[in-house]
């Protein structure tokens, strides 16, 4: 490999403390996840909380304590619970991302030695090779082949040649060549940290669940500005005393807002991530926790995936005659002059140095330059001042019909899952294409291991029912035949040249129909993944180079390689620590699991918000006193929605499984909603006059059929049916548990009467608020099993 002379001695350890001390130091931290005081200002102080604390000081004033403790209960323990598990899951997700965290190498008291990011310095000398991002500005002192990719700073995705002298920005990429920088600028006066700073770099990314959930949040925050003094003044003019219009906006404002839910979708996601974690596998982005339950295609590369990336040359075949000694002279002095040595390089170059003769001949006399090897090119060249060395695929570097049989030997070997590699002399330098192939000098032969786990993984994929697709730089014939010891079976293949020989539509359906796609390049992988979003497949890349990055870039979902580039790491969502695709499909099986958590919680609180919302507007309607009281329904909200959601956030229970949002979700929230407030209202109505007029009759009938209702919402949540007793006995653990929320919620108003304001029933009553369950009951599994009201509301707002 190439190095630089003399060894740079870059700055003794004096040095560096002073430069610490003059505060030029790389110790600074842009916002890269969510503070604690964001956390603290979010859970807390959301306008939600505000409004409600504003009317509980008012109650709390005229010396209400009841509707204080029970309205205020509910709140602030979601608030200072989901506080608490978010500071607590953000603190362990912070120690896993320090853990992955790669050191930056650097030259120090003439030692190359390797430092936290934080603890570099100005005029520090650092070295570059592919792969590496760079973390502070510099300037270009050394270079051989350097190229940089600066495109998320400018957005050009043209790599940058670099010669000594020239500026480096941090946030940049070294993609080819090697080279050492000095630094120029560190800590809060570098380039991305003064983008980060300017723009803000963290940005809270929701989920499509999370941008769901917080639409109907802004809407219903929207409805509470809205109608807060509406109720006020109906309240006003039927009479009420102002505490009495106060605890009404209380019921009101807890109706409306489904605040629970926002913390529960928040902590089922950041525990999932821990969880994930678990399995070896590092959650960079929340998000990505979402996104492992709906992807449905899985597009990644043989190397290190299907294989273990430990190349090995089996073989050097010498071509047109020439001895071994000279074609091993020659490849040593190609890998002893490159400036980076990659897997491939560095497992050529050991083979060859173990056969090479003593090299007292001649070589190719001293290097000129370097055109570093991509997967643009498929192929590397040394310039040197007597000839030019070049290898990389054969069917860029080798005639076919000047040498068949070099072709054809090359071609028996990709087919039994080797790798092959072409060796050639041309006699002037080329440019960024072969116009001429050269001399062939030798095959080389390179061989890796099928991975032992890699069958029983795929056959998770699939389980999941996960398309795979192999997306790879390799020969079509050499990836088939690893394929085929891989398990998959391949039914159409494609080379990267028939991929761009195609029209859009023709790309299209090949990028969907196709299982294996060879002789890939950067650009080609990424629109293979663009074509199959634009076909409606949500989609996850794996990789680990730096040609991955496209097409990490563009999947809904990216997956990187511990051991990869940084430039690959740092754009996944998610890091596979132990290298290993194996742990994927468990992290994608958890990702299911939250995303159920998510949708059931959410089915309970909508469900919850739309029938209380409802009642409060028909009883309004008909001209009825308010309906309920705070302390009723905290009590209620807290017994049959609140406690159940927290055994579902924690996964101590689990819904049935739910596919879609629309249909498993909002479906049943819509019309358990309207049928449950209508009936809701019908007994309201009828126990309030039936009692002789009396309010606390009606809310007690209410109160009740609410905690009944909560409990079958709860059922239909985990499948079980009320009509249907076989789903009794499948779930009798979730039987058994809404039984005794039920009657623990019920139990209450009935030991503490006075402070629930709480009236028990007739035999008459209950028979009517028992008759008015079951009528609901009928209602709605009759309107959820046709769906035809439901599904023309759709139709309706459909665009």
């Amino acid at each position: 490999m190439a190095s630089y002379a003399p060894v740079p001695r870059g700055l003794t350890a004096a040095q560096v403390a002073e430069r610490r001390a003059r505060g030029e130091s790389n110790a600074f931290r842009a916002r890269v996840g969510r503070t604690y005081w964001h956390i603290v200002r979010d859970n807390v102080l959301n306008l939600f909380n505000v409004v409600l604390f504003t009317l509980l000081v008012i109650v709390l004033l005229f010396q209400d304590y009841s509707t204080v403790l029970f309205a205020g209960f509910s709140v602030v323990t979601n608030s200072i619970l989901g506080m608490i598990q978010e500071i607590v899951a953000k603190r362990k997700l912070d120690r896993l991302a320090a853990l992955s965290a790669q050191d930056i190498r650097v030259w120090r008291d003439g030692q190359l030695t390797s430092v936290p990011i934080h603890d570099l310095v100005k005029d520090d000398i650092i070295p570059l090779q592919p792969g590496d991002r760079l973390v502070v500005d510099g300037r270009v002192l050394e270079c051989d082949a350097l190229e940089i990719d600066e495109s998320q700073l400018t957005g050009e995705s043209d790599t940058v040649f670099k010669v000594p002298g020239d500026e480096l920005h941090s946030g940049s990429f070294c993609v080819a060549g090697t080279g050492l920088m000095v630094a120029t600028r560190v800590g809060k006066d570098s380039t991305i940290n003064q983008l980060s700073s300017i723009a803000k770099l963290y940005k809270n990314v929701k989920t499509p669940t999370q941008q769901r959930i917080s639409a109907l949040v802004e809407i219903m925050v929207l409805a509470m500005l809205i109608f807060m003094p509406m109720l006020f003044l109906a309240s006003w003019l039927q009479g009420a005393t102002l505490l009495q219009v106060v605890r009404n906006e209380v019921v009101f404002v807890t109706s409306i807002v489904p605040q629970g839910l926002v913390l529960t979708a928040v902590l089922s996601l950041t525990l999932g991530a821990i969880s994930i974690s678990r399995h070896q596998t590092l959650v960079q982005r929340v998000n990505a926790v979402e996104s492992m339950a709906n992807v449905t295609v899985l597009c990644f590369d043989k190397t290190g995936t299907l294989t273990r990336n430990r190349l090995a040359v089996t073989e050097v075949i010498a071509i047109n005659g020439d001895p071994s000694e000279t074609v091993f002279e020659r490849l040593c002095a190609y890998t002893d002059s490159l400036a980076h040595l990659n897997r491939t390089a560095a497992a050529v170059a050991e083979y060859a140095q173990q056969h090479a003769p003593s090299l007292n001949g001649q070589g190719p006399g001293r290097k000129l330059r370097e055109i570093p090897f991509n997967s643009s090119r498929k192929w590397g060249a040394v310039i040197f001042q007597n000839e030019t060395l070049v290898m990389g695929a054969p069917e860029r570097l080798l005639d076919a019909s000047a040498n068949p049989a070099a072709a054809q030997r090359a071609q028996e070997l990709a087919e039994s899952g080797l790798r092959v590699l072409a060796f050639a002399r041309l006699p002037e330098a080329p440019g960024d294409r072969i116009e001429q192939p050269g001399e062939p000098l030798a095959l080389i032969v390179l061989s890796d291991q099928v991975r032992p786990d890699i069958r029983d993984t795929l056959d998770q994929f699939r389980a999941l029912n996960v398309t795979l697709k192999i997306i790879s730089g390799d020969n079509l014939d050499t990836v088939k035949a690893i394929a085929a010891q891989a398990g998959i079976e391949i039914h159409r293949a494609y080379t990267g040249d028939q991929m761009e020989a195609l029209d859009e539509a023709e790309f299209d359906a090949a990028s969907l129909n196709g299982d294996l796609f060879a002789r890939i390049e950067p650009n080609t992988k990424r629109k293979i993944v663009a074509a199959l979003k634009r076909q409606g497949a949500y989609v996850a890349m794996v990789g680990d180079g730096v040609n991955d990055v496209p097409a990490l870039k563009e999947a809904h979902l990216a997956v990187a390689m511990n051991d990869g580039a940084q430039i690959a790491k740092d754009v996944a969502e998610i890091v596979l620590l132990n290298n290993a695709m194996s742990t994927l499909p468990r992290a994608f099986y958890e990702g299911t699991n939250i995303t159920q958590v998510i949708y059931g919680t959410t089915k309970l609180f909508l469900t919850k918000n739309l029938y209380n919302i409802l009642l409060i507007f028909f009883a309004g309607f008909m001209m009825l006193p308010f309906p309920t009281s705070p302390v009723q329904m905290s009590w209620i909200t807290f017994g049959t929605v609140n406690l159940p959601a927290t055994l579902i956030a924690f996964q101590l229970i689990r819904p049935a499984f739910m596919k879609e949002f629309r249909r498993d979700v909002l479906d049943y929230v819509l019309t358990a909603g309207v049928v449950g407030a209508v009936n809701l209202s019908l007994l309201y109505a009828v126990v309030f006059f039936a009692s002789d007029r009396s309010v606390y009759a009606g809310r007690s009938a209410v109160t009740l059929f609410i905690a009944l209702f909560g409990t079958l919402i709860f059922w239909n949540t985990h499948g079980i049916e009320l009509f249907d007793p076989r789903t009794w006995g499948r779930h009798w653990p979730i039987m058994l548990i809404g039984f005794v929320l039920t009657f623990l919620t019920m139990l209450a108003p009935f030991a503490l009467p006075d402070i629930f304001e709480f009236v028990p029933p007739t035999p008459l009553i209950w028979v009517l608020i028992v008759t008015v369950f079951l009528l609901t009951a009928t209602t709605l599994a009759l309107v959820m099993r046709y769906r035809h009201l439901v599904n023309q509301l759709w139709q309706l707002i459909r665009p």
